[in-house]
């Protein structure tokens, strides 16, 4: 569906260039703004990309690139209301999209809507069969919901016929380790890892999967790893809160700097104050600590 022309922009741009219609102008850059907001989802930062994504469809309510992009932004940073409501947003100007469905599904999911979710993983599957990565978010709302059994058997077929794809390999082996069939799970994750050597979910789930092995003695640990494992991967109804740690990181630097602040000034007034001598290695100390949690909380809110 087509985006309606943009209004005035909420900043300062750079006007077109002579020649250049106002229109495509205003596409061009909408087009460079969700490439960069993609490469910032690619790198972590969601904060950013959300940031920057939040004027484009205020903006350009139509455009569905950008609601895609912004759902996937606000399912990074946890914030499953705002994923669900740019997800649906998407989905209503691309019925039947499968991306805009795997994203309804994904939000769903951490929503902890269970039956919304998988019904659509399961129209994404019904209408590209052969398509991975909607069977692996089948397969993930599936083990989200608690319903394991199924989730390996749908992982199972789909890892079949997609033996090609690491991330599907990786999604079977989860729900493998879940069934309490360690061994088969460690088999999974290794073609994923013969496929993509590098896969970082490979090698993560493989590491967790080795800790998990040393508690097993008997059957009964066996069964109690993996529940554990399992009721992990469950979400509850109203979905799991998750705890963005960079602003956690931003505001105890912040606490830092202010304790380091009120310090230096407490040194200051003593030594005008009164005949007391201040260290200046004390003074030096809380310098820079105070200079390096600057520094910290600047990095982590860019």
């Amino acid at each position: 569906m087509a985006s309606r022309p943009c209004r005035q922009p909420r900043r300062t741009v750079a006007a077109p260039p002579i020649g250049v219609e106002a229109a495509d102008w205003c596409s061009v850059r909408t087009d460079h703004l969700l490439d960069q907001a993609g490469d910032l989802l690619l790198h972590g930062r969601a904060g950013k990309a959300a940031h920057l994504l939040t004027p484009v469809v205020g903006d350009e309510p139509g455009n569905v690139g950008a609601w895609q992009l912004l759902a996937r932004a606000r399912l990074d940073l946890g914030d499953t209301a705002a994923a669900l409501d740019a997800a649906r947003s998407a989905l209503r100007l691309d019925p039947g999209g499968l991306e805009s469905l795997y994203l309804v599904s994904a939000a769903y999911s951490a929503a902890g809507r269970h039956e919304l979710a998988i019904a659509a993983a399961r129209t994404g599957c019904a209408d590209d069969p052969g398509n991975p990565r909607l069977a692996e978010r089948l397969g993930r709302a599936l083990l989200a919901a608690g319903r394991v059994g199924e989730a390996v058997e749908s992982l199972r077929a789909a890892a079949e016929f997609a033996y090609y794809d690491a991330d599907l390999q990786v999604a079977h082996g989860v729900a493998l380790f879940a069934a309490g069939r360690l061994l088969s799970a460690r088999e999974a994750y290794g073609r994923a890892l013969r496929l993509e050597a590098s896969h970082v979910r490979a090698q993560l789930e493989l590491r967790r999967l080795t800790t998990a092995e040393r508690a097993i003695v008997d059957a009964e640990s066996l069964v109690r790893v993996s529940d554990a494992y399992a009721e992990g991967l469950r979400v509850p109804p109203g979905g799991q809160t998750r705890v963005d740690r960079r602003a956690v990181v931003a505001h105890l630097s912040g606490v830092v700097l202010g304790v380091c602040l009120a310090a230096l000034l407490a040194l200051g007034l003593v030594g005008v104050f009164s005949s007391t001598s201040v260290p200046a290695t004390l003074s030096l100390s809380l310098l820079t600590v105070a200079m390096g949690a600057a520094g910290v909380s600047l990095l982590v809110r860019r």
